[in-house]
């Protein structure tokens, strides 16, 4: 996540062209209120918390592969996408937005499969 909004605002060049084509709308609060090292730091230890905890729950179940597949998922989603400030191509960045929603289908999937087997 942090390579994410590093390789951002390297190649981004400026704030203006951050607010006018980032697409999550977090980092753009944060850079029109002058926010981003604090709102980089807290998203670094919301994702390593979420993660470190997530997988924690999920550690003896027969589903942790599908929670380290989510996470390394989201982790090459963030790489990709501050590398999309590179690349600068339309089809690129709607594989980049397309991954993190697989990644979410994944999660939503592994969490039915889950309440399903509990119900039975």
């Amino acid at each position: 996540m942090l390579t994410d909004y590093l390789l951002t605002f390297h190649f981004a060049g400026s704030t203006e062209l951050i607010l006018k084509y980032e697409f999550s709308p977090t980092l753009r609060f944060a850079v029109e209120h002058g926010i981003v090292v604090p709102y980089m730091g807290a998203m670094v230890l919301f994702y390593y918390a979420a993660g470190y905890f997530v997988l924690r729950l999920l550690i003896d179940s027969e589903i942790y592969f599908v929670g380290v597949a989510v996470v390394l998922l989201i982790s090459i989603t963030h790489v990709l996408g501050g590398l999309s400030w590179y690349v600068q191509n339309p089809w690129y960045s709607n594989s980049v937005i397309s991954l993190s929603m697989i990644s979410v289908l994944t999660t939503l999937l592994a969490f039915g499969y889950e309440v399903l087997k509990k119900a039975n």
